[in-house]
């Protein structure tokens, strides 16, 4: 018998009891789509908190944030020296470093000021790293910054009193600046000057250096909307006349009831050109982990977010293979039904089946055509379920921010798939449908070829 001709003896027989075949069907359909939406649930969270990971960091970028191990008396740091080797590693694009000046000091600009976090950067270094400017350009000159997105909205009034305004009285419930005290005037600072308001204590009096500094561009807003980057960037000439002002390391405030000693330690505690934020930049991704494990080998204290994404995928398989486990227990509680329903048409087609080994029908064919019965029933069912499943998934996903704002009185700002389905979990199911359905229908099959002839065709006379 060709193939064709068995498709079409299966298709007249599933039609002599359709209400069976369909509760069968729907039962097998049920279980795919249970299997595929409860798997989609874990690779939909997956999928999110990955994004929301690389959203705003690059996976070519490892922090190395200082050594294990280092002599009696070295920095544990990251200093000029590891730089330059850092530097001749094999695969490495670009090593980004920078220092944070620890001074008390604030930036003026416009009668408004601003207490905010300078750091002194290597500029060449941070083009090769990738970073880029939404307006004007990088530095060329030892006085020119660049600012963050945000550092204007930081500028507030000053105060009359010369002192500190209490936060209590600047800023309201939401964090931010009241209206009566924020900067309102123009954004546009390129090439407009601000003066850095560098301080030290000096035989307990307050003494204050201006230097002053030009905007020679605007860094990209941060990836997420709710995050503000209000970062001063300078070079290091800038950074070796606020030491020179204040005689300690990285421009370090002493504080007034400091006793000598104290003073003294802190001035002589220089331990040459220490980095505080180091971050190797590789060529490609999959160097990272080659390069990662150098670094470590060399002793250095790193981190990538390739290492955080091997975590988080290492725990999201584990979640997603209980998740498919639940889902083939519903498939195989259909695989029942299909079970059934196979060994009721064996019994039903017992004269067909000793009509075909009459005319020399091979058993083989025989328990071929009620496999490939069984694995029919299976496809169609596994079709019906991940339509279903694409469906219950997009509602799901439109739902869920839905969901959200009436439960909790929350509106998200941005969307969330909370359910996504890979185009290889889809086939996957189906597979496994087929295959399931198979091994269902195996031992009515095998029924089907000891039937005896004879019984067979006696039966209905």
């Amino acid at each position: 018998m060709r193939f064709k001709d068995r498709l079409g003896f299966i298709r007249q027989n599933m039609k002599k009891n359709k209400s069976r075949v369909f509760m069968t069907i729907l039962a097998t359909a049920m279980g795919c789509a249970f299997l595929i939406v409860l798997a989609s649930v874990g690779f939909g969270a997956q999928r999110f908190i990955v994004n929301d990971i690389m959203q705003d960091r690059t996976v070519t970028e490892i922090s190395v944030n200082g050594k294990e191990q280092v002599e009696e008396g070295a920095p544990r740091g990251i200093t000029a020296q590891d730089i330059e080797k850092l530097e001749q590693y094999e695969d490495v694009r670009a090593v980004s470093r920078k220092q944070i000046v620890r001074n008390d000091g604030f930036i003026e600009y416009n009668d408004h000021v601003a207490d905010l976090g300078v750091q002194a950067v290597h500029f060449p270094s941070e083009v090769e790293s990738g970073l880029t400017l939404d307006e004007g350009r990088m530095p060329e000159a030892d006085n020119e910054i660049i600012i963050g997105s945000d550092m204007v909205e930081a500028l507030h009034e000053s105060p009359e009193t010369g002192e500190p305004i209490p936060d209590e009285q600047l800023y309201n419930q939401d964090g931010e600046i009241k209206e009566k005290y924020a900067y309102e005037g123009s954004r546009d600072v390129i090439g407009e000057e601000l003066h850095y308001k560098v301080q030290q204590y000096e035989d307990g009096e307050l003494q204050e250096k201006t230097i002053a500094l030009e905007v020679s561009g605007i860094m990209e807003e941060p990836a997420r909307d709710w995050q503000q980057d209000k970062s001063i960037f300078i070079s290091q000439a800038v950074l070796s006349q606020i030491e020179a002002f204040t005689g300690t390391p990285l421009g370090q405030t002493l504080a007034p009831e400091m006793t000598e000693e104290q003073v003294e330690k802190v001035k002589t505690n220089d331990q040459g050109e220490v980095f505080q934020e180091v971050k190797v930049i590789a060529s490609t991704m999959e160097e990272v982990k080659d390069i990662s494990a150098e670094l470590k080998n060399d002793g250095y204290m790193i981190y990538s977010v390739t290492e955080e994404l091997d975590q988080i995928n290492l725990v999201f398989a584990v979640v997603k293979t209980g998740l498919v486990f639940v889902g083939i227990i519903a498939l195989l509680i259909a695989s029942i039904g299909i079970y059934n329903t196979m060994s009721m048409a064996v019994t039903e087609r017992t004269q067909d089946i000793g009509v075909m080994k009459a005319i020399g029908g091979h058993p083989r064919m025989i328990r071929s055509i009620f496999l490939l019965e069984s694995g029919y029933i299976g496809l169609i069912g596994a079709i019906v379920g991940v339509a279903a499943a694409y469906v219950i998934s997009a509602i799901v996903n439109q739902a869920f921010p839905l969901i959200i704002q009436q439960v909790f009185g929350e509106t998200l700002d941005r969307a969330i798939q909370l359910s996504y389905i890979p185009g290889y979990l889809a086939l996957l199911c189906v597979l496994l449908s087929i295959g399931v359905a198979m091994l269902s229908g195996l031992k009515p099959a095998r029924k089907a070829t000891r039937i005896d002839v004879l019984q067979a065709l006696r039966r209905d006379i």
